[in-house]
């Protein structure tokens, strides 16, 4: 049932952000023999535009909300027999994660790095606090349908400006004769972040850096 005071309190108090675009989960090295597993390929960055001199205003005790969803269409695995059984039925799986508060963006992009098991030199491990999010990175990974929320302070949020999306493994990886691992799949990413302070808009703060945007790009 639709909700009147839902509405105006989102109206004034919270901010969605939605991005649709594509990844190639999987790639083969140039030379490399049909039988050869393809390697995890690309992560995408987005650097959103965070009011952060509007979250950096509001009482250091205030608890402010962010979610953040990740949505994409798997190809289920038509054979049941002689395939690796981690990853015997998704034919890819895509993955988020946020930027810590206080962490460096050269630290946050080695993370992710190591999570796809690649050579990271000088890597100690992930900066920043990781607490706040009511799931976590190992319970809300389930199906292809990933959401999770953070709930701490408004100052931390000004810091956590940027969002991963990485791929991980799925039958296209290991199934290499059909060539599914050249496919590329389509995604949606949706950020909200909910402030319930009425002195602050945040939805124009980050609608006025968009335009801002938009009009250097014409």
């Amino acid at each position: 049932m639709p909700s009147l005071e839902r509405a105006q309190y989102s109206a004034n108090h919270a901010l969605t952000l939605i991005a649709q675009d594509y990844i190639q989960p999987f790639i083969k090295a140039v030379g490399a023999s049909a039988s050869t597993d393809p390697k995890l390929n690309e992560m995408q960055l987005y650097h959103l535009p965070w009011p952060i001199e509007e979250l950096q205003k509001l009482p250091p005790d205030l608890e402010v909300k962010l979610k953040v969803t990740l949505s994409y269409f798997i190809e289920p695995n038509p054979g049941r027999r002689g395939y690796r059984k981690r990853y015997s039925y998704q034919s890819h799986g895509l993955r988020f994660e946020v930027i810590r508060p206080d962490q460096s963006l050269e630290n946050f992009r080695a993370s992710i790095n190591q999570k796809a098991n690649d050579g990271t030199e000088d890597y100690d491990g992930p900066e920043g606090d990781s607490n706040g999010w009511q799931l976590g990175p190992q319970l809300r990974t389930r199906g292809s349908l990933h959401s999770d929320t953070w709930i701490r302070y408004a100052d931390q949020l000004a810091n956590m400006h940027t969002i991963a999306v990485y791929p991980v493994g799925g039958w296209w990886k290991y199934r290499t004769g059909i060539d599914r691992w050249q496919n590329r799949v389509r995604y949606s990413l949706i950020v909200s972040i909910d402030v319930p302070d009425e002195s602050v808009d945040i939805y124009s703060v980050v609608e006025n850096q968009i335009l801002t945007q938009v009009e250097v790009g014409v």
